[in-house]
Order: C-alpha cells, then sequence, then structure tokens
C-alpha cells in the first residue's frame, strides 16, 4: 500500500476505536446531510420552473392555445388542419423501386 493510504487508514482505525460507533454515526449522518442537501438544490430549482411556468400559463394566452392545440390535436372553426406523421413523409420520400 502507498503511504499515504495507510495513513488514512490508520487514522480512521485509531478514531474508530477512540471515538466508536460515534464517529461511524458522523460520518454516516455527514453522507445523509450532503445527499439531502443536493435533493435540496435539486427541488429548488424543479419549483423555480414550475413557478416559472405558472406564471406563464397564467398571463401569455398564445402560449396556453399553442399547448392546447399541439396537446389535443384541435383547431379554430373553419381551419383546416393536414396532419403530418413522420411514417407518412418517410414512406413517401422513400424510393419507389424498393
Amino acid at each position: 500500500m502507498e503511504t499515504r493510504t495507510r495513513w488514512v487508514v490508520g487514522v480512521s482505525l485509531l478514531g474508530v476505536v477512540l471515538f466508536g460507533p460515534g464517529l461511524i454515526e458522523l460520518i454516516r449522518l455527514s453522507f445523509k446531510q450532503r445527499r439531502l442537501d443536493h435533493q435540496l438544490t435539486e427541488l429548488s430549482t424543479r419549483r423555480e420552473q414550475l413557478a416559472r411556468e405558472q406564471e406563464r400559463l397564467e398571463s401569455d394566452s398564445v402560449y396556453v392555445e399553442s399547448l392546447i392545440r399541439t396537446t389535443f390535436k384541435l383547431s379554430k372553426p373553419g381551419e383546416y388542419v393536414i396532419p403530418i406523421d413522420s411514417t407518412t413523409s418517410r414512406t413517401a420520400t422513400a424510393d419507389p423501386t424498393r
């Protein structure tokens, strides 16, 4: 083993012997706190995204209309909608001799 690795293992074993299970619990809790801090950061970011989306849904009628049109495939009265299916466009451009 490397000198540094031996030193770290030695200090860790000494810490476990001197401080017993309290040191192990302290290490476990510090890892848990880091994980929870990371999760909190992710959730805060997601909350901000959702707040912006809510604001946009409440104030931008053009955005809401486009969402409704694309999600539910709706059109205005008198408007013609020509659906473009990706499989249809592929077969139309494919070589007819195959």
